[in-house]
């Protein structure tokens, strides 16, 4: 039995070289040209062209989605700051209303009877 990972690259893989024979093939068969930026350019030269260009931009794709999650998690960090800073200021503003309840407990505590242990 074998995982879904080893499983999709060997798909990948046997999607490429397919795609390789197919544009070898064409490039034996047929007399195709392209012209980029002016330059006269075969077959194969044009593909590994495009899958030059697509390593690229799965780089940048990589790149960008690495940056960001970086950016989201530094936003995420700052926003969970401001929220301890707000609860805190709020506790620190309603610490004068448990002062009566905390004298209660205090006093409880002081004059109730504790066997020692």
């Amino acid at each position: 039995m074998t995982s879904n990972k080893n499983t999709a690259q060997r798909t990948a893989l046997i999607v490429f070289f397919i795609m390789l024979l197919a544009v070898i093939s064409l490039g034996a068969f047929s007399d195709v040209n392209m012209h980029v930026n002016g330059h006269e350019t075969g077959i194969i030269g044009g593909f590994f062209g495009f899958v030059l260009a697509c390593g690229i931009g799965a780089l940048a794709l990589l790149f960008a989605l690495g940056l960001t999650g970086v950016v989201l998690a530094g936003v995420g960090i700052l926003l969970f700051f401001i929220l301890v800073v707000v609860l805190g200021s709020l506790a620190l503003a309603l610490l004068p209303l448990l002062f009566p309840v905390l004298l209660i407990v205090g006093l409880v505590a002081l004059f109730s009877k504790r066997n020692p242990a």
